[in-house]
């Protein structure tokens, strides 16, 4: 697993010396905060992991000449690509409709008004394979019950937590370090962290040998990497040296 840190500084300096009005006695928690000098920083940690779950998208469009028609034989062979799914062990509920849609198609002729000549229905789902190995397997199986459309494949973790708090903690220990350095270079010193915030997400990252296209037959699916990212921003107050 490999790690790789980016880091991003700026630092924000304001003093008394710099204002030319005279400050109020009422005013003296704000004169305070002009002269607390801060360093803000950005940080951001990362770890590349390989995915353990690929979501597929596919289905079937069919074209006949009535609407009903078109629409029966896309649910006959949606039946079809569904029972067998759950037939090879894909529970329920990683199967979800994503599209339906029954469409006129027109006849192009200039010398006449537009006529209905047939009509095309669509239907797409999702399918959400738990098994990496059985990734390929499982789109050939869809094209063989039936399936002519296939839209993506869409590679996840099953439970991202540990690799963001991973990135997540490389981050914030590159925040503490890097306050450390900067600090040092501009004569001062950390007194404390005022504030931090941190997120996390994932990313597909394309490697040179990942295959891009799925073929009909023999499906080869190459899941290459998920890089997981962290970001941390965070205020600190410094000192002189």
């Amino acid at each position: 697993m490999r790690r790789v840190v980016r880091l991003a500084a700026t630092l924000a300096i304001a003093t008394a010396a710099q204002l030319t009005v005279t400050i109020p006695a009422t005013a003296q928690s704000t004169e305070a905060a002009f002269r607390t000098t801060t360093l803000n920083l950005s940080a951001q940690g990362e770890t590349h992991v390989k995915p353990d779950i690929v979501t597929m998208s596919l289905g079937v469009t069919s074209e006949a000449a009535t609407a009903q028609a078109a629409s029966d034989e896309v649910s006959r062979r949606m039946n079809a690509i569904v029972q067998a799914f759950r037939g090879a062990g894909v529970a329920q509920r990683d199967i979800q409709t994503q599209w339906v849609q029954l469409t006129p198609k027109y006849s192009d002729r200039s010398d006449s008004p537009r006529q209905i000549v047939a009509h095309q229905a669509t239907t797409t789902v999702t399918v959400t394979v738990r098994e990496m190995g059985r990734a390929g397997s499982m789109l050939d199986l869809s094209v063989a019950a039936g399936a002519n459309v296939v839209q993506g494949v869409r590679f996840g973790l099953a439970d991202p937590a540990g690799p963001q708090r991973q990135a997540r903690e490389q981050a914030l220990r590159a925040l503490q370090t890097d306050a450390v350095r900067v600090a040092g270079v501009m004569g001062q010193r950390v007194v404390r962290l005022v504030s931090v915030n941190t997120q996390a997400y994932s990313e597909i990252v394309l490697t040179a040998n990942r295959i891009e296209e799925v073929v009909v037959t023999g499906a080869r699916v190459e899941p290459g990497e998920i890089t997981v990212r962290a970001g941390a921003n965070g205020v600190f107050e410094l000192a002189p040296l």
